[in-house]
């Protein structure tokens, strides 16, 4: 289960890494623990016997201990990085978003200008457009604007969709 969960962003990659290199030191740290607490058992044992059975439940107890802490660092710094990755994810989205909103606007803005210029260039001819209710037909619209047909303009079709990760289940 090794590289389980894929990470994009830098700052999540070092986090992972930081995280295995810190689970990796505490388990030397145990290990080398453990071998000079050992030796203390040993040396404790020619004195007093006892102190060996002793020592290694220190031993033991020492070394849960340690590997529940290095887990719950370990995961910790885990969901930090996971953390990070869905927040630039989440950042990334949002500047995706902003573009296409500005797209947008700035192509309403166009469409403002054409409909401007489309209602001041008819004022300059002899025979203006009438409005007649009939839901504007286009074909009446351009053969009444003197053959002048608006210039043909080509719609941006979206069909992405954003796929949280709650929908996403």
């Amino acid at each position: 289960m090794k590289e389980a969960i894929r990470l994009t962003n830098k700052t999540a990659i070092a986090l992972r890494r930081s995280a295995q290199r810190l689970r990796a030191m505490h388990f030397a740290a145990a290990v080398i623990l453990s071998l000079a607490l050992c030796a203390l058992g040993v040396f404790l044992g020619f004195l007093w016997l006892p102190a060996v059975p002793i020592t290694i439940a220190v031993i033991a107890l020492m070394d849960c201990a340690i590997v529940v802490f290095s887990r719950s660092r370990y995961l910790s710094l885990l969901g930090q990085a996971i953390c990070t990755e869905a927040a630039a994810r989440e950042i990334r989205a949002g500047r995706s978003e902003s573009r296409r909103r500005e797209q947008a606007i700035s192509d309403l803005m166009r469409a403002k200008a054409d409909v401007q210029m489309k209602e001041a260039a008819p004022q300059s001819t002899d025979d203006p457009p009438r409005i007649d209710g009939t839901g504007g037909d286009v074909q009446k619209m351009k053969a009444e604007t003197n053959g002048a047909a608006a210039p043909h303009r080509r719609r941006r079709q979206s069909n992405l969709q954003l796929i949280r990760s709650e929908q996403a289940k």
